[in-house]
This record gives C-alpha cells, structure tokens and sequence, in this order.
C-alpha cells in the first residue's frame, strides 16, 4: 500500500485504455479562480506490480505553478489474479485569466506510450465565485466523535450481500483544525474483493455532537468474489496540524497517524433454486438487444451481428451470452468491448459483442433470440432476457461464383471462442525472415571479444617478457 494526497476530486477525467493498463486523469473542478489552487489526479491501474509513472505535458508548466502532492496505491487479488491501482496528484496554480488545457498525460508501458485526452479548465479572476462554490451543511450521520478534533471512519452500506453484489465503502475524515499540508491516505486490504473505486470524492461540513467538522468522503465499489466471511482492512490516515503564531519560517505540527477498525462481512452465495440451465454468473439487472448491420446480402457475403448487454452491476464479470444454433450460417467472433459507468454512486455498464455472419445458401433467414440469464440481487431472483429476432435476406450469388476469401478454408475451422474473425488468408503462408539473434553470423560475432581479449593477452606477455630481460 501506497500514501496519497487526499484532495476533493469531481469534475473533469479523461481515460485512455490499453489490455493491461488503464490511465485516468481529472481535476477536482472545472473553474478556479487566478488565486486558487486545484487539484489534478493521475490514476494508472493494471496487472502489473510496478506502476510506470505518468509524463505530465512539456507546456504545463506555462500557464500553471505545478507542486505534486503525493501518490496512493492499492493491490488486490481476484482468483489468483493481481489488480494494482496507483495514484499520483498534483497542485496547481494558474499564472493567468483564460481557458486552458491540460494533456494530454503520458504513460509509457512495454514499449508503448499511452495518454489521457485533453482537460479544460476555466481561470477567473480573482475574487469571482467559482464552481461548484461554497461546501454544503449535511445532517449528522450519528457517528461518536469524542470530542475530537480530528477522527476518521470506515463504514460499508450493507454487511451482507451476494457474490458478485455491489457493496459500497465509504471511507470519512472528520476535522475541525487547520492542516499544515495535505494528509496521507492509505486505503484498506480489499483481498477477496472486486474493487471499482467510485468517481470523484465529497467535500461537505457535517455537525456531529454540537461540533461542526469539514468532511472529505471517499467512496469505494466492492463486489465479493467468493462466498463467506470477508474481511474489510483497516484504513489510516496521516496528518500534521498548523501549528498556531504561523509565519513563513514555520514547520507543522508532528505527524499523527489514525487508523480505522477491520469490517467483518459475509458473501452469501448464489441460491440453487430457480437457477437457469444457461445462468454463468451475471449479477445484477440487465438488458440485451442485437441488431445486424444491413437487412440484406448475397449468398457468402459476411454481415457483422453487433449483441449489446448493459445494466447495473458488475459490468466486467458478465459472460458473453450463448449464440443459438445458427447452422446456416459460418460464425465469427469479431471483438469484444467493456464500458464501465458509475451514476449515483451505482457501478454498471455496457458490454458489446461482435460476429461476422456468413450465408451459406440462399433464402430469408431467421436468426433466432439470444438470452441472458442474470441474478438480480435487489430482487433475490433469477431473471432471463431476451434479444428480438432477426431477419435477414439472402439474395442469390452470381451465375458460377464460389467462395471467395469470407469462405472458410477446409484447413482452418473455428475453434471455442478465441479465434477473432479478421478475415480469410489469400494466399499460402511463406516462412519469415530469420531473426538476427538467431543468425550464423550474429552467433559468430560473440566470439569476437573472446578473440580479441586473448590478442591483448598475448601482447601483454610479450611486453612483460621483453621488459625483463635486459638483454632483448
């Protein structure tokens, strides 16, 4: 676990995707004022255990005064499978009245550079109100404070949900004193879980005992891996206070660590009764719709099915739905593309599935319904939804024409579901060139420092013999 800079973030982000990295970048608001500070975040997650660091743009500099304000991190294991988040936030000042942009930010990974899209931001002038103004008043929540200063929480929205169900976390820190730099977050163990962490964080005062307190939330999305006991670790937090009389020359106050209690929570599992045949673990509400790209074709012209699932829930872990029986057709896997939403604090998304489809015959064809069976936790019930079905006509081929390269060659047939339909090979497959590592004359070179180290040697003993031998 890392440390970070716990700020206010809400406003703007853009991503930029890859297999295995994701790059996330937003700023805690969209307009300051020319004296005003705000805070940008750069978030990279991955399989990978160390986080390549981001590259912020070379023009930054000129229109803000950039100071970096901490990192943060996180690590968590799904079935044997490593999920890293890291976090790096930075403090900004503008020089000047304008609109900017911020970006795009870099990150290089295995060779490969990827980056953010471009963020705006607006810069008043001094003493206008920015967005999103003044901090709201929120009742109390009935949390104990003490009569502390300073105090942090952890608490989640429910103790007991489903596999796969969404659990949120909510991490609160509570204070009524001043703070000489920005605290040190470090986030809970969250081994067991799928973790998705929820946009933007809030910034609210809250009364609690008759004392009033300025409230930084985070909230945290959990879905349970595995039924059973769980076990939410503890959060902690680093602070130092400004101490009073402050001048220019002053230090804060000594750092001060809080620490969170472990949360205990059960993962019940998926009831046996009304499950479906054809149920493979989709938690949540969704629906599903296809379409295809044209209504008509010619015999062994490929026309793409696009199947759309979205809903709330835990979009990731949804399978790709059964295809029914299409015999007249040759199928093809295109691609597959996941979009993650997070509205209201509820995670979901939308998932879509791609095919090529190649008549074989002639005729109008009928492409019957696909489902999808899904758990709907809210309800404690198994629901099953379905696409429309599909018409598409085939128009004879020409007079003699046969297959060309959508055919499927008699040698290469389609195997599961991990071949991608690109398209067919044209011609006979030829040996590539030969690598140069593995050439004769590569390997015959790493001789040639052996060959030249025995030379220095034996001119280095020659030198040494005639050296003591006065007479040669």
């Amino acid at each position: 676990m890392g440390l970070a800079a716990l700020g206010v973030f809400s406003a703007a982000a853009a991503v930029a995707v890859a297999a295995d990295i994701s790059v996330e970048a937003y700023v805690d608001r969209q307009s300051v004022r020319v004296d005003q500070t705000f805070t940008l975040t750069v978030k990279v997650e991955g399989t990978m255990r160390e986080m390549p660091r981001p590259t912020l743009p070379r023009d930054l500099d000129e229109h803000f005064s950039v100071h970096s304000s901490g990192t943060s991190s996180s690590m968590s294991w799904v079935n044997g499978r490593m999920s890293v988040s890291k976090s790096w936030t930075y403090s900004l000042l503008p020089r000047a009245v304008g609109t900017f942009t911020i970006g795009p930010i870099e990150v290089e990974f295995g060779g490969t550079v990827y980056r953010t899209d471009p963020v705006d931001i607006e810069v008043l002038e001094g003493g206008a109100a920015p967005s999103p103004g003044r901090l709201e008043e929120r009742p109390s929540s009935g949390v104990d404070s003490g009569g502390r200063d300073v105090f942090i929480t952890t608490t989640v929205d429910k103790k007991r949900a489903y596999v796969d169900e969404q659990m949120t976390l909510s991490f609160k820190f509570y204070r009524r004193v001043t703070l000489w730099d920005q605290p040190q977050y470090t986030a809970p163990d969250l081994k067991g879980f799928w973790v998705e962490e929820l946009d933007g964080q809030n910034e609210y005062y809250e009364t609690v005992g008759g004392l009033r307190y300025r409230v930084v939330e985070l909230k945290t999305a959990l879905f349970g891996a595995a039924p059973g006991k769980a076990t939410i670790g503890p959060a902690t937090l680093t602070y130092r206070e400004e101490l009073p009389g402050f001048t220019f020359f002053s230090t804060g106050g000594r750092p001060k660590t809080l620490r969170t209690r472990p949360i205990e929570v059960e993962i019940m599992p998926l009831p046996a009764e009304g499950r479906p045949e054809d149920f493979d673990g989709a938690v949540g509400a969704y629906t599903i719709e296809a379409e295809l790209d044209r209504s008509s074709v010619r015999e062994l012209e490929p026309v793409t099915l696009s199947v759309t699932v979205k809903g709330r829930g835990n979009i990731r872990t949804v399978p790709t739905p059964d295809l029914p029986d299409m015999s007249e057709f040759k199928v093809y896997e295109s691609g597959t593309s996941t979009e993650t939403t997070k509205k209201r604090g509820v995670v979901g998304g939308v998932k879509h599935y791609e095919y090529v489809l190649v008549p074989q015959s002639s005729g109008t064809k009928s492409i019957p319904p696909i489902t999808l069976s899904f758990f709907d936790p809210e309800r404690s019930e198994y629901r099953t939804v379905a696409t429309d079905r599909l018409t598409l006509e085939v128009a004879p081929g020409a007079p003699g024409e046969v297959a060309t390269e959508v055919q499927v060659p008699a040698a290469i047939s389609r195997l599961g579901r991990d071949i991608r339909y690109i398209r067919e090979p044209s011609g006979t497959l030829e040996r590539g060139a030969v690598p140069l590592y593995a050439s004769r004359a590569f390997l015959l070179a790493q001789l040639l420092p052996l060959v030249g180290l025995a030379a220095v040697a034996t001119v280095k003993k020659r030198r040494d013999r005639l050296a003591g031998d006065v007479g040669l």
